[in-house]
C-alpha cells in the first residue's frame, strides 16, 4: 500500500488546524470579512501566476467560463467553512471544533461514497463501516462530554498569545 497519500493527508490535516487558529486570532482583530478577504487574495496569488506561465489545456478563457459553476460554489463553501471555523475555534476551542469538524467530513464522505458523487467511485456503506463511524461518533461524544462547561473559570485560556489578541481587540487597534 502506497502510504504517501495518508501522510500527505496527516500533514494537511495538521496544516488545517493551525490554520484555523490562525484565521480565529486574526478575525479577533480584522474581522471575519477581512479575514476572508486577504485569505482569497493570498490564495489566489500562485495559482495565478502558474496559469500566466502555462496555459490551461482549455485556455485561460474557456477555464473562467467553463469553471465557474465550480469554483464558484467551492467558494461559497470555503467561506462558510473559515467563517464558521474562524468564529468557533475563539468559543469553543480548536480540538472540540476540529474533532467536531473531522467527524462531518466522516459522515460526509462516507455519504458520497455510498452515491458517487461527481463521478467519485462508488463504495457501499457496510456493517463494518458503519460500526467505525459510530465509534468515532461516540468518541467525538466523550470528549466533547469531557470538556469543561462553558461557565467554568477552567476554559478560560491565559495564554499570553491570547492576552495579547484580546489587548489589541479591546484597545480598539484592528
Amino acid at each position: 500500500m502506497n502510504l504517501l497519500p495518508f501522510f500527505l493527508a496527516f500533514i494537511g490535516g495538521l496544516l488545517i488546524s493551525i490554520q484555523g487558529l490562525l484565521n480565529s486570532a486574526g478575525s479577533k482583530i480584522i474581522g471575519i470579512p477581512a479575514l476572508i478577504a486577504w485569505l482569497s487574495i493570498i490564495q489566489a496569488i500562485p495559482p495565478l501566476i502558474y496559469l500566466l506561465n502555462r496555459q490551461p489545456v482549455i485556455g485561460i478563457s474557456q477555464t473562467v467560463t467553463q469553471g465557474f459553476k465550480w469554483y464558484a460554489v467551492s467558494g461559497v463553501i470555503g467561506v462558510i467553512v473559515v467563517a464558521s471555523l474562524s468564529f468557533s475555534i475563539s468559543k469553543a476551542g480548536a480540538l472540540s471544533i476540529f474533532v467536531v469538524l473531522v467527524l462531518g467530513q466522516i459522515i460526509g464522505s462516507a455519504l458520497i461514497d455510498q452515491i458517487g458523487l461527481f463521478g467519485t467511485p462508488i463504495k457501499p456503506m457496510n456493517g463494518m463501516k458503519l460500526l467505525s463511524i459510530l465509534l468515532i461518533v461516540l468518541g467525538v461524544f466523550l470528549l466533547l462530554k469531557s470538556e469543561p462547561s462553558a461557565n467554568s473559570n477552567q476554559s478560560k485560556s491565559q495564554h499570553p498569545a491570547n492576552n495579547e489578541i484580546n489587548q489589541t481587540v479591546a484597545s480598539g487597534n484592528h
